[in-house]
């Protein structure tokens, strides 16, 4: 019997599964998995997960059951888990916009739901997950599903209203980085300067100023000063971002992406 199974194969499922067992917190023989793709399948089991040929199967054999789909393949899924579905498994969904009242609209009142929205970085353990505790989960059982995420990274309790709005914050965010980091060395290739060279020196500072966030207990302001003097370089920077619209930008692709996952949203 697994303890833990995901439905689904795909990166994100793949590094929650990795982080765990790289820990120590899962092992592969406790891992039980599905997708529709025989590829996928095999992928699953050379890593030494129970593979499963039906999600009904799935459902019998698995005391927390991660759906990792879609959130358009949500209903569908939840709907054939709904006949074999045990009344003390729990739940664990990372898909954007489903909420704990459609999962037991479709499993049962009393379905135990843990909603989260991890990221991609993840993949190499420095993820950040936020997670919620839906009733009737149980502390311990929350406690549980907390582990699984922190063995790859951070994790944060939030309210369960808020699954969304977090996805303007950290779930969707590795790819807003990702953006500003291509714009920034592709105009250090326009000055000259190697694309890769540029890109480790980004990254390095991406990396160090993070720290810097965490670690010196400085707020965002006081550490602005500290790179900030008076008619220099970095103020004209600052200048021309905030007369172009920087705020105002972030402000709008905040707004996009929460408007999309509301429109997902079950």
């Amino acid at each position: 019997m697994a303890v833990f199974s995901a439905l689904g194969a795909g990166k994100m499922a793949n590094a929650i599964l990795s982080g765990a067992v790289a820990s120590g917190y899962l092992t592969p023989s406790n891992i039980g998995t599905y997708n529709v793709h025989e590829e996928k399948r095999e992928a699953m089991a050379a890593k030494g997960y129970r593979v499963y040929r039906t999600i009904g199967e799935l459902c019998r054999e698995s005391r927390y059951i991660l759906l990792a789909m879609k959130p358009q393949q949500a209903e569908e899924v939840l709907r054939e888990m709904a006949p074999e579905f045990p009344p003390d498994s729990v739940v664990i969904s990372i898909a954007a916009g489903i909420s704990q009242g459609f999962i037991q609209s479709i499993l049962g009142e009393g379905t135990r739901v843990v909603l989260a929205m991890p990221n991609t970085p993840l993949l190499v353990g420095c993820g950040a997950t936020a997670v919620a505790c839906c009733a009737p989960t149980s502390q311990e059982e929350f406690e549980y599903v907390k582990g699984v995420f922190s063995s790859a990274g951070l994790v944060e309790e939030i309210p369960a209203d808020k699954m969304n709005e977090i996805i303007a914050v950290s779930g969707s965010t590795p790819a807003y980085l990702y953006l500003i980091a291509q714009h920034f060395c592709r105009y250090a290739q326009e000055q000259g300067i190697d694309f890769d060279t540029a890109n480790r020196m980004f990254c390095q500072t991406m990396v160090g100023a993070a720290r810097m966030m965490t670690e010196t207990g400085m707020t965002h302001q006081q550490l602005i000063d500290m790179v900030t003097s008076p008619k220099g370089t970095t103020l004209m920077g600052l200048t021309a971002l905030r007369e172009g619209g920087l705020e105002r930008l972030i402000r709008d692709c905040c707004d996009a992406t929460i408007r999309r996952a509301r429109e997902l949203g079950r």
